[in-house]
């Protein structure tokens, strides 16, 4: 009997001492532009600004531990299987990854679902995040019309936290809520950066 009751115990602390790696990787939808008023996709090749295809939505590693997202989709709505986007590889602790909307349309033509690309309301929408099961909701996330207006972003502040802020630098809110630029693929952080370009670099060194 106190053979067992030890055993017990050892297993319980072993349990408690090692969390599975479920509960130290946690990959979240991080931020989202569902209504660009820019050029945001550098993956398009056009340096055009399309309404659908310079949509993006960021997703986050705030985990401790690697993940294998392959399998993984997006989708926009609650209860449809309005798949928009399936990921593929590992995201490492930290990493950030952006769909944009042109990449949707893609992954939508090679397999064989409706070219809508992210599809993301404007009005308003549902965003979800799904495991390779297809049936495990990883993530979800409702915005409104106000939080997504020309370049606000819909974000974590900071990365995988449990709040949502808008980042409206580019379109403020009256007043203005937190005159972040939006951020995708880069870190959210909670004061203004100044955005950075190439030619800025360049004056540096002359």
């Amino acid at each position: 009997m106190m053979i067992r009751f030890i055993l017990i115990v050892v297993l319980a602390v072993a349990v408690l001492s090692f969390p599975s790696s479920r509960s130290c990787a946690q990959v979240v939808l991080n931020e989202i532009m569902a209504d660009p008023a820019r050029d945001w996709s550098p993956t398009d090749g056009n340096n055009e600004y399309h309404s659908m295809q310079d949509e993006w939505v960021e997703i986050v590693n705030a985990g401790l531990s690697p993940v294998d997202i392959t399998g993984w989709r997006l989708r926009d709505a609650v209860s449809d299987s309005s798949w928009r986007y399936e990921f593929a590889g590992v995201i490492q602790p930290g990493h950030l990854l952006v769909v944009y909307g042109n990449e949707s349309y893609d992954w939508e033509d090679q397999s064989g679902h409706p070219r809508q690309g992210l599809s993301l309301n404007n009005s308003g929408d549902t965003v979800t995040l799904v495991e390779g099961d297809l049936s495990t909701v990883a993530d979800q996330v409702i915005y409104s019309s106000a939080e997504v207006l020309d370049d606000r972003s819909y974000g974590r502040l900071p990365d995988g936290g449990p709040d949502w802020v808008v980042y409206d630098h580019l379109n403020p809110l009256d007043p203005p809520a937190t005159d972040l630029p939006p951020t995708p693929g880069a870190p959210n952080v909670a004061s203004p950066v100044e955005p950075v370009n190439w030619s800025s670099i360049k004056a540096l060194f002359r």
